[in-house]
């Protein structure tokens, strides 16, 4: 696929054409390879000059189960908890700049972008307590995200009206504040909280500085998280007008 979009994309910037960005500066696309992990995303990018555009996108996640949950649980082979049970939704806004060295809305382009993104998700866990009981724990996640990125991309028309985007890669790195809140059916007893604290402490310490907190009847982890990422490989079909 890859080959076929690198080639698809020369015989497009060879063409010699009277190409006018402004004759229909408008276009509307649907992400095709988001589908596959049940998001939608939708981008509108409007053309203001020969070389300069504007975008912006709106994702959209419906809670339900993760990819390859059920997988995962063959994998992991946990007692206490179940990818499958895992929900998680949310949603993710990203307007950018673009810069296109030849012509705008075709071609080859650079794209500074922002980005702001939620996600939550709820969690069943299952544990053992000292009296060798069955509980059970609801936990309920929340986070939101602020990111900076660069992403590099090509676009061009499949016809007069329609466009491809491709998302080629981009390098981003923001911070995410962290929101976990954990309920417990029973009371726990002073070395349930100990253990747990020290388990959840343990986990968390190879991602940042997070506050956890561990009572009788449940706990929290809190804070904000530096995180380095990736955005790109992306199918964009779009609809100019």
């Amino acid at each position: 696929m890859l080959c076929a979009l690198i080639g698809l994309t020369q015989m497009a910037t060879a063409q010699k054409s009277s190409y006018d960005p402004m004759a229909k500066p408008n276009i509307v696309k649907l992400n095709l390879s988001g589908l596959a992990y049940k998001n939608i995303a939708v981008q509108y990018e409007r053309i203001l000059g020969n070389k300069i555009s504007v975008a912006c996108q709106l994702r959209f996640t419906p809670k339900g189960s993760m990819m390859f949950s059920k997988a995962l649980d063959q994998v992991i082979d946990s007692d206490s908890v179940q990818s499958s049970d895992i929900k998680s939704g949310g949603f993710a806004i990203t307007p950018e700049f673009r810069f296109y060295p030849r012509h705008a809305g075709k071609g080859f382009y650079l794209a500074p972008y922002l980005r702001y993104r939620n996600v939550n998700f709820d969690a069943p866990v299952s544990y053992l307590d000292d009296n060798g009981k069955t509980q059970y724990v609801t936990s309920e996640g929340n986070f939101n995200s602020f990111i900076g990125g660069l992403m590099i991309g090509s676009q061009f028309n499949l016809g007069k009206m329609v466009t491809l985007d491709w998302f080629i890669l981009g390098l981003q790195y923001g911070s995410t504040k962290v929101d976990l809140k954990v309920k417990n059916t029973e009371p726990l007893s002073a070395n349930d909280q100990a253990d747990i604290k020290s388990s959840v402490e343990d986990f968390t310490e190879y991602f940042g500085n997070l506050n956890t907190v561990v009572g009788p009847n449940g706990g929290s982890v809190t804070g904000t998280l530096a995180m380095l990422g990736f955005r790109g490989f992306g199918i964009n079909i779009g609809f100019k007008f």
